[in-house]
């Protein structure tokens, strides 16, 4: 994905964070400014006009605009960095305002559906996080699912 489309794209992933719960706290927007001035993928340009209406538009209509960023995740491919990006951002400006809500939970396992990445990727970067939901696919299976069928053969 071209860069500034991805700048783009993480700039409305962040938003979404930011409005997930119903409540824009002035913690993440201050979280997500920070991140705009210091991180290498936002730094060299200026987002604040588009951060601005991106976050009036995600407060006219949560769902549609949400909709809109797993549209564009679907839409384009992305590489591992990108994706643990797009993740990172999102738990940072969840974390800002030390507070996590069920809504805000709810959306990094929406966001997570969208993302290739695997599951042993995302532990290795960020650790367990107890509420993270293990993309399931047809290929994996979890050490629960061999016991089950070991202790249930052998009876």
């Amino acid at each position: 994905m071209e860069l500034s489309k991805f700048k783009e794209l993480l700039l409305k992933v962040a938003v979404c964070a930011i409005a997930c719960d119903d409540d824009i706290d002035d913690r993440e927007i201050k979280a997500l400014h920070e991140i705009e001035k210091n991180s290498p993928y936002f730094s060299t340009i200026d987002l604040s006009e588009t951060l601005d209406k991106s976050l009036e538009a995600c407060t006219k209509d949560l769902g549609a605009f949400k909709n809109n960023v797993f549209n564009m995740l679907e839409s384009n491919s992305l590489n591992i960095v990108q994706e643990l990006s797009i993740l990172e951002i999102s738990f940072r400006i969840i974390a800002a305002d030390e507070i996590e809500e069920e809504k805000e939970k709810a959306f990094v396992n929406d966001l997570r559906i969208h993302l290739e990445l695997d599951d042993f990727l995302i532990e290795q970067r960020f650790g367990d996080i107890s509420y993270l939901k293990p993309k399931k696919t047809e290929f994996k299976r979890n050490r629960s699912d061999d016991f089950d069928s070991i202790t249930t053969t052998s009876k």
